[in-house]
């Protein structure tokens, strides 16, 4: 790998596969793709690691493919932070400021943080990210992005907090030191998605980035550029697996196979004539395309009632102007964008492809395929601003791996504050 140009690696663990991008950076909008590759997981469940055995050879073979392609050796990259555990929440801390010219420093802005940590942050739970929203100086209605070295009597930082188990944040951790790699950072997976998913428009003008992969459904809404909401529900594609195996007595297998093959989640474009042949556990059995269809159907709609509600709940649907964009490999079924619309009553389509980043002819279109739209917004997400920290002093030199995870600066003006 040259070393005039810097280079950067993302590895996303997913419930079923790993993704590993290796990249050349010319330019934070200019990212050539020089190594990839994906590689079944099988150590995980439902987004949780159960044997880490099998996550750290999935790590390895992903890893080793891409160095042989990009001909170069990993050792550090950054992380996805898988959401199936995700919980977030709104909070504020107010504090005074206590210089006799009243000017803010990095340590209101830390104090900030840390009294709207507290009513949240349990011994359990480690703040995996804490998302600025906006900083509010005298009560003024307008909030700042930066309110460093400007002047007011009090401040109160407005946050949306992420967090995850400690015991979580340790496997993964461990898994990735099982696979001789050191961590550049841990970005939670739903931001880095949205960094290769979604348009600066889109975030500005109100949008729901819907990633919908094999255990869980992630939910993450933009309101003037910034993160709103974000959620994660225990739903995915391998529930429709499950389902389809169950209906027609067949192999998780082989209902991955006809779901993948013949799936669909609207009657309308399937032909009443069309037949499926299908391997049952006590033999070949045949059926109908609209059979199968309403099986996928069914549970497709129980994730959108959930998250329906989700928005309803919060108040972001009514505020989601570009609608909602759909990526994960489980919204890759014929039909998801029409069901979208129906179920959530806005406007819907598939994520956008980052332009930014980009590989040679041979690879742009895996490149382009939904499984790697994780790591090309780790990628991004390592050369934007969203990943400068605001980081607390640490009581110690060395840095243990929580310390590595992402936070970012983020603003957000009124319109944001009528969600909560």
């Amino acid at each position: 790998m040259s070393e005039a140009v810097p280079s950067i690696v993302a590895i996303d663990i997913g419930t079923h596969k790993v993704s590993v991008l290796i990249g050349r950076v010319h330019a934070p909008d200019n990212i050539q793709v020089i190594g990839m590759a994906n590689a079944p997981n099988r150590g995980m469940n439902k987004g949780k690691i159960v044997s880490l055995d099998k996550v750290i050879a999935a790590i390895k073979n992903a890893v080793a493919e891409a160095e042989n392609m990009a001909e170069c050796r990993v050792h550090t990259a950054w992380v996805s932070i898988p959401s199936t555990e995700l919980q977030s929440f709104y909070a504020s801390g107010r504090t005074p400021i206590a210089k006799s010219d009243h000017t803010i420093s990095t340590n209101e802005v830390v104090r900030a943080l840390e009294l709207a940590k507290a009513s949240h942050v349990t011994p359990d739970y480690y703040l995996a990210s804490a998302v600025p929203l906006g900083f509010e100086l005298d009560d003024e209605p307008e909030w700042v992005q930066n309110p460093i070295n400007m002047s007011a009597h009090s401040m109160t930082g407005h946050y949306q907090l992420m967090m995850m188990p400690i015991s979580t944040m340790q496997n993964l951790d461990r898994a990735m030191k099982g696979a001789n790699i050191g961590v550049e950072k841990m970005v939670v997976s739903s931001l880095a998605t949205a960094e290769a998913s979604l348009l600066k428009d889109e975030k500005e003008y109100g949008v729901c980035l819907l990633d919908i992969g094999a255990g869980t459904t992630n939910i993450a809404v933009y309101l003037d550029g910034r993160l709103a909401l974000a959620r994660t529900l225990q739903r995915g594609g391998e529930n429709v697996t499950r389902d389809i195996a169950a209906v027609l007595q067949t192999t998780t297998e082989e209902a991955e196979r006809i779901k993948i093959l013949h799936g669909c989640v609207d009657l309308s474009v399937v032909k009443p004539d069309h037949m499926i042949q299908v391997q049952a556990i006590d033999g070949p059995q045949t059926i109908s395309r609209i059979e199968l269809a309403e099986i996928i159907i069914a549970r497709y709609e129980e994730i959108f009632t959930q998250i329906r509600e989700e928005l309803e709940r919060t108040g972001a649907l009514s505020g989601l102007y570009h609608g909602v964009v759909l990526t994960g490999d489980a919204c890759q079924i014929e039909g998801m964008v029409s069901l979208a619309r129906r179920m959530l009553g806005v406007s819907a389509h598939l994520g956008n492809p980052p332009l930014q980043v980009y590989a040679d002819d041979q690879h742009q279109a895996a490149l382009r395929r939904s499984m790697y739209a994780t790591a090309a917004g780790l990628l991004l997400f390592s050369q934007s601003e969203l990943q400068d920290a605001v980081e607390e002093a640490d009581e110690v030199n060395d840095r243990t791996f929580v310390d590595r995870v992402v936070n970012g600066w983020n603003t957000l003006n009124s319109k944001l504050k009528a969600i909560f």
